[in-house]
């Protein structure tokens, strides 16, 4: 139940290689309003052109490949990814990434595989492997010993295979011992603290509007297929299908006979399907405003007056809390009528299962390989699974994750490059700040407290000052048990912060992770030292490259400050007004054209991108290309140009670091699924997208006015 990370840079699924975008154009504006919609907008029209009104025989601006670069260089990697018959002025996502996508075939243990991402995450769990290989072989002191334990007992199949479904029977008794449903909430509350949460889910993270208090934080759960709509759209009536016949394969596997599993996986079903009609939209659960609804123990109890937030609140171990905010609102008093409703038999049915399903993956090979031909195969189009030292190497991290970052922090973030990516960072804040007095729809006093906020980021690089310790047993020949006594030292350990002060140094990633997040209730931005790793960063690589692509993160993440979510905290954290109205009018209106700029684009040719859902994100990847940009510019000017590489100058080498980043590979499933729930959108739209706004690169690729890449009228916020 840790905090979601907000503002994460996670993987991304493309487009088909054949599906290219279709750019459409927007109103010029010009004048006082120059790049930047304002309150004229309301009466100027939105033109949503088809490919087809594009301009007619756009100049031709292909590149001429230069004699490819020396083999096993970093430049060659550049050269040989890019497709060269492609112009860059018409896709450029695909003549950055072309050719690499034409020549790399989507590995079969993965839904998704992405030039960056993935090429190092593989780099780094072949290092992890090693590390922990060598802990298990020889442990030194009680923690790798932990390690080392949970490693060999992870491995040991055999084991897992003969202890069948046993495992999960003490939970099954549990609920058959329920007497009433007045007992429900005390068996949720103490399953919470075991790390399952069966029918809504918890965390603990800051008060938005004290953010120095971490308190208890409960949002909609409950169901098992990726979010709503897949219970109500009848388009999805085959995934329904095949969630119901997995869960009675599942109830087979544990001898439950066929015609009960059967009529069990309906209940199931049906039971989930009306939890869907009181969850919010994935767009909705981003609102940082409409999910903020404190509340205390009273208040809660008297909004859901079925559910027996005493009992839970004791089953998680912290009676005494007083205060909760209620995410999603709607579920609960939704849930608190679901529960009224349902029969006994019934809720327990769906315990049994839900905790069944939960657990699979983690109980003997033939739940677990069921779990994987439904959740991995037939729902993200993942065609094999991993192999086990993959599948045991994450769930050790999951279990102890500090454990293996301090080897890892050793091994492979040492030297400079700490100081390197501070340096990046700073530049970058600076750059940002720099572009503020040109923001003509920004009054001076907003402006004023925006730079106050920049200059308040908190700057988190590749680890924490102090590592976690984890006080649990870990046995070597019983791995059921680890994961659950992980799962519970983890519940425990973000309990025990609730109605405390917030700690400033917890992170939220460990820092083995490639990935990176804001955090707008404490004004932080976090970078492990797992992303910063090549291609994304090197101390050693031309300053295009790393502002290119690291640098472009970077930018993404102070960008998050100030998108639709982050510009609602001030620079303290605190969730507030420091906007002055006109300014917010002016800003959602330039929002808007960021909005219906990616309703427009079609990841397949019955999928559009959800413009509301991806908002933040596209904001903040359209201001992070842009403020990298400035900020490697103003690095040039201290230090002066950088050589060609491989047949492109300095600042075409920044926009092909930044675009070949998102090289990505995946199934049709994934993408479906992605679009769907992903506040990010797909990676060719997270290059085309920012770069269609950005005059910068028209004029480093020489892009004539009415190109694809460089339209007449274009959107831009930060």
């Amino acid at each position: 139940p840790a905090p979601p990370a907000r503002g994460r840079f996670p993987l991304d699924p493309p487009r088909t290689e054949a599906d290219r975008a279709c750019i459409n154009r927007r109103p010029q504006v010009t004048g006082a309003a120059m790049h930047h919609r304002t309150l004229s907008w309301l009466s100027l029209p939105i033109l949503l052109a088809a490919c087809s009104g594009a301009p007619k025989e756009p100049p031709t601006t292909l590149l001429t490949p230069p004699p490819p670069p020396a083999a096993g260089t970093p430049a060659r990697e550049v050269f040989d990814a890019i497709d060269w018959t492609a112009d860059p002025c018409v896709d450029f996502y695909q003549f950055s990434c072309g050719n690499w996508i034409a020549t790399t075939p989507l590995p079969a243990d993965k839904a998704t595989f992405t030039r960056s991402f993935s090429v190092i995450d593989e780099r780094n769990r072949d290092l992890l492997r090693t590390m922990v290989e060598q802990t298990a072989a020889a442990p030194q002191g009680p923690e790798q010993e932990q390690l080392a334990s949970f490693w060999k007992a992870c491995n040991d199949q055999a084991s897992i295979d003969a202890a069948g479904i046993t495992p999960i029977l003490p939970e099954w008794k549990a609920v058959d011992a329920l007497a009433d449903k007045k007992e429900l909430m005390a068996l949720l509350g103490r399953w919470s603290a075991a790390g399952d949460n069966v029918l809504f889910d918890w965390m603990v993270d800051s008060d938005p509007k004290n953010p120095g208090l971490a308190i208890l934080h409960v949002t909609q759960g409950g169901t098992g297929l990726p979010e709503r709509s897949y219970y109500l759209d009848e388009a999805k009536k085959a995934e329904r299908d095949g969630y119901r016949a997995y869960l009675e394969q599942l109830l087979i596997l544990a001898g439950i006979p066929k015609e009960q599993a059967a009529t069990d996986a309906s209940a199931v079903l049906a039971f989930e399907t009306k939890l869907a009609e009181v969850q919010w939209r994935p767009e909705d659960v981003y609102d940082a405003t409409k999910s903020y609804n404190k509340l205390d123990k009273k208040g809660l109890q008297d909004s859901t007056p079925g559910l027996a937030w005493d009992a839970w609140l004791a089953g998680v171990g912290r009676p005494e809390l007083t205060q909760v905010n209620v995410s999603t609102p709607p579920f609960f008093v939704g849930l608190d009528a679901l529960v009224a409703a349902t029969d006994l038999p019934t809720l327990k049915t769906v315990l049994k299962v839900k905790v069944l399903s939960a657990s699979a993956g983690d109980l003997a090979k033939p739940l677990a390989d069921a779990e994987f031909e439904f959740y991995g195969k037939a729902l993200y189009g993942q065609q094999q699974q991993e192999e086990r030292w993959k599948q045991c190497l994450e769930k050790a991290d999951g279990a102890l994750g500090h454990v293996i970052a301090k080897a890892y922090v050793d091994r492979a973030f040492a030297g400079a490059s700490k100081d390197t990516a501070l340096d990046m960072i700073q530049r970058i804040e600076k750059a940002f700040e720099a572009g503020l007095p040109g923001l003509v729809w920004m009054d001076d006093e907003t402006r004023g407290r925006a730079i106050e906020k920049v200059r308040a980021i908190t700057n988190k690089i590749g680890y924490p000052a102090s590592w976690r310790t984890y006080p649990f047993e870990v046995s070597p020949t019983d791995h059921f048990g680890n994961v659950r006594r992980a799962a519970a030292n983890d519940a425990k350990y973000w309990a025990a912060k609730a109605e405390k002060p917030v700690d400033a140094d917890t992170w939220f990633m460990n820092p083995h992770e490639v990935n990176a997040y804001y955090n707008p209730t404490q004004n932080e931005i976090a970078f492990p030292a797992g992303i910063l790793q090549p291609p994304f960063f090197s101390a050693d690589a031309p300053k295009a490259a790393n502002f290119g692509a690291m640098g472009m993160v970077m930018g993404h993440e102070i960008t998050h400050g100030f998108d639709d979510e982050g510009r609602k905290y001030d620079g303290t954290g605190m969730m507030r007004e420091w906007w002055a109205p006109e300014v917010v009018e002016k800003f959602e209106t330039a929002a808007q054209c960021v909005v219906k700029e990616y309703d427009a684009f079609e990841p397949l040719p019955d999928l559009h991108v959800n413009g509301e859902l991806t908002l933040g994100e596209n904001i903040a990847d359209l201001g992070g290309a842009r403020v990298a940009y400035r900020a490697y510019q103003g690095w040039v000017a201290e230090h002066g140009a950088e050589p060609e590489v491989a047949g492109l100058t300095a600042e075409q080498q920044f926009w092909m670091s930044f675009g070949q980043a998102w090289c990505t590979v995946a199934s049709e499933q994934v993408v479906r699924v992605r679009v769907q729930t992903d506040p990010h959108s797909p990676p060719r739209y997270r290059i085309n997208g920012p770069v269609v706004n950005l005059p910068e690169f028209a004029e480093a690729f020489q892009c004539a006015e009415g190109t694809p890449m460089n339209p007449v009228e274009s959107c831009e916020v930060w």
